[in-house]
């Protein structure tokens, strides 16, 4: 079973909060090409939200070739390495844009924030 988590308490709404969570679980392996995803139902339920918010997600998912959506069949994870590689890039600019709001906010500068960063990879 895949484990995918949302919050309501979170400032990121919840339909992008699933998709990260799903992109997550495929670009860590844990959902392989080929795999089936949870029906539209079972997983609104699951993680008690609105069927259409995941809906919202899964067609979303497909537009960006994520996806695969048949009729009656569900949805399963296309073999997309090119485009799965480009999600990477993307999550990890939505983090870094994510750090320097939070050090902004902070009243961390550019020099210290670079130098805890550099501390941080040097030490693990």
């Amino acid at each position: 079973m895949i484990k995918l988590s949302v919050s309501e308490s979170s400032s990121i709404p919840l339909h992008l909060q699933l998709k990260q969570s799903i992109m997550l679980n495929i670009l860590s392996g844990k959902l392989e090409a080929g795999g089936k995803m949870p029906s539209i139902r079972s997983l609104a339920k699951i993680l008690k939200v609105n069927p259409n918010t995941v809906a919202k997600v899964y067609y979303n998912l497909e537009e960006d070739g994520v996806l695969d959506g048949k009729v009656g069949s569900g949805f399963t994870i296309r073999d997309n390495k090119r485009k799965l590689d480009s999600f990477k890039t993307l999550l990890i600019e939505e983090e870094i844009k994510s750090l320097l709001e939070m050090s902004v906010r902070l009243g961390i500068g550019k020099n210290e924030l670079m130098e805890l960063i550099g501390r941080i990879i040097e030490n693990g």
